[in-house]
């Protein structure tokens, strides 16, 4: 009975010319192959050493098969075998994870983890054994062979040769050619067939992108955003790492019939060297025409694990506040709902405080027997997605402050704590003088990346449309500037503003402010063209609290009073006695004592003899 061809190539290794390091390699590989789980960048380079070296196919095939039965067999083992590697030996899964294209393996399953190491040791010694004995088989051949006439004599005949091909298969001339042959490591026809799989990838990446690629970045982006995401087209070229993405429309969650974002075209240029580690690292991204709150066409779909965050529980007491310094936002903003919607979908972005507690919470004993190969562990993140600068022309932002603005980002990444670099936001607008920039400091030792900021040219009369009427104040011009520092997490605000207004024109309004009275702050602001003062932020994301400095406030509003009732004072002596003398007397005062019968004179002069003390700066 003629036996099958897997089983007449299996004999033809011992009694072919495959070499013993040909056998090893084959085996190795194929154990490397069969015993990691699933495919990654890991399987991709074995494939092409599959097709470069001039290993035996079958032989790989057949250890595969072995090393992915040995996969399913032995979860468990890789399971608590990948967990003590994980422990033990980062370093060196870290070392793999920078290699390109095998840093396209997922390290964190601790199956993978473990079968990176155990598949070459295990391979490699199944191979030794597997080459050890067609060595000792051919050993016993030409042994035989050459010791024995009558062997050499039956094995002439014909019939024996055409009956041991049929049943058997294929083998050398002689059992000595087996030792004598020249062995050659590189399969010329595998190296052309590995550039034509290479070309084949190009080839067919150009010809999906524009669907496959698209759909599973809009569907990633969806999965993102917890509502649809639609992009127009999408450009990739694989040789350059250049991307364009044009169309880009954000479905808002809160309300699926506007887009909270649409962006026209963001073009980049990825590092190629990244992409084959499985990341994304750009060193300039340009986006333009960025605009918020726009109608879509159709209703966006959202999806339904999007859960709406509950507002932490804010205790004044826990930031030493006094809750007599404190407002909400609805008694200074005409529209304190919107920002506080805004302030919700920020929030997600936001660090979370307990980020560091998460990455080293306790493995998870898998439940099934299938959850052995899936079970990842909890490491810290690690950045995927870098853009060193980010920069954004013509984002029509819905302010009168900004209006058409120009954005420049940097270093923003999907993991920025362990990028740990600083992040910086920089936004400055082009139709008016108003500037902001931002930075987020992810480098500090602490827990809670520290914020820091300045701003300068808000012009305060546009800003006084946003402001309530129980605001107290109304400008009429004015320019703000200055810094604030602290941190912003998704639990919690905690920001301090020093603010400095100059060329300040204002009147009260309403109950004025500090319980002043419109006509009491009016006056206090006639006299007042700077103000300095500090306002703090502080609070859940979703509905913070405006903490004043109401002594630092209170002291520059009675200097400006009291400089307002001098000035009055100086006004009325001027209009009264200053008018009186120059018509009583005119040129009869001498110049010695003209200077001194001035109104500013006479007022320092009464101010005195009441106790009081001469501003020098009057003088």
């Amino acid at each position: 009975m003629i036996l099958p061809r897997f089983i007449k190539k299996f004999f033809a290794i011992f009694r072919g010319g495959v070499s013993p390091v040909a056998i090893f390699l084959s085996v190795m590989l194929g154990f490397s192959f069969g015993l990691m789980p699933g495919f990654s960048g890991f399987h991709t380079v074995l494939v092409i050493l599959v097709l470069v070296l001039n290993v035996h196919i079958g032989l790989f095939l057949l250890s595969a098969g072995i090393g992915k039965t040995l996969c399913f067999a032995a979860a468990p083992v890789l399971y608590h075998t990948g967990a003590w590697i994980q422990t033990y030996l980062s370093l060196l899964l870290r070392l793999l994870a920078s290699i390109p294209v095998i840093g396209l393996t997922d390290f964190s399953k601790y199956s993978v983890a473990s079968a990176v190491i155990l598949g070459p040791i295990l391979g490699a010694i199944a191979g030794l054994l597997m080459a050890r004995s067609v060595i000792s088989f051919r050993r016993a051949m030409l042994k035989l062979e050459e010791g024995s006439d009558k062997f050499k004599k039956w094995y002439s005949n014909r019939w024996v040769r055409i009956l041991d091909r049929l049943l058997v298969g294929k083998r050398t001339k002689d059992a000595k050619s087996l030792f004598t042959a020249k062995t050659k490591y590189i399969r010329k026809a595998g190296v052309a067939l590995a550039v034509l799989l290479l070309a084949v990838f190009l080839i067919a990446t150009t010809v999906i992108k524009d669907s496959t690629i698209k759909d599973y970045a809009s569907g990633a982006m969806t999965r993102a955003n917890g509502a649809e995401v639609n992009l127009d087209d999408l450009d990739l070229s694989a040789l350059t790492g250049a991307v364009s993405v044009s169309g880009i429309d954000v479905t808002d969650p809160e309300n699926p019939n506007n887009n909270q974002l649409t962006i026209g075209k963001v073009a980049a240029d990825a590092s190629l060297y990244n992409l084959l580690l499985g990341r994304v690292v750009m060193d300039q991204v340009n986006v333009s025409n960025v605009k918020f709150n726009q109608k879509r066409s159709a209703p966006g779909k959202v999806s339904e694990s999007t859960t709406k965050q509950e507002p932490e529980v804010f205790d004044p007491c826990d930031h030493n506040l006094d809750p007599a310094d404190m407002a909400m936002l609805e008694k200074y903003l005409k529209d304190a709902k919107a920002l506080k919607e805004k302030l919700q979908k920020i929030r997600k972005w936001l660090p979370k405080k307990d980020a560091e507690k998460a990455a080293t919470q306790p493995k998870q004993v898998p439940q099934k027997y299938l959850d052995y190969l899936r079970a990842q562990a909890i490491i810290p993140a690690s950045p995927r997605i870098l853009a060193k600068k980010v920069i954004l022309d013509n984002v029509q932002i819905p302010s009168p402050t900004f209006a058409n603005s120009k954005i420049l980002m940097t270093n923003i990444s999907d993991a920025p704590k362990a990028a740990r670099l600083p992040v910086t936001f920089d936004l400055k607008s082009l139709d008016t003088s108003a500037s902001i920039t931002v930075t987020i400091d992810y480098g500090s030792k602490d827990q809670i990346p520290k914020l820091t900021g300045t701003f300068g040219g808000f012009d305060m009369a546009k800003i006084q449309s946003s402001l309530s009427e129980n605001a107290g104040l109304m400008f009429a011009s004015g320019t703000a500037s200055g810094q604030f520092n602290g941190f912003a997490t998704n639990e919690i605000l905690d920001l301090t503003a020093d603010i400095a207004i100059t060329n300040l024109q204002a009147k009260g309004r309403g109950n004025g402010i500090l319980g002043l009275g419109a006509n009491t702050t009016t006056e206090a602001f006639d006299a007042l063209k700077e103000l300095k003062t500090t306002i703090r932020i502080v609070g859940p994301p979703t509905d913070p609290r405006l903490v004043f400095d109401v002594k630092g406030l209170t002291e520059e509003l009675k200097q400006a009073l009291v400089k307002a009732g001098k000035d009055r004072l100086i006004k009325e002596i001027d209009d009264k006695l200053g008018g009186k003398l120059d018509k009583e007397l005119g040129d009869k005062v001498p110049d010695e004592i003209k200077d001194t019968l001035k109104p500013k004179k006479i007022v320092e002069g009464l101010k005195g003899l009441l106790g009081g003390k001469k501003d020098e700066e009057d003088k």
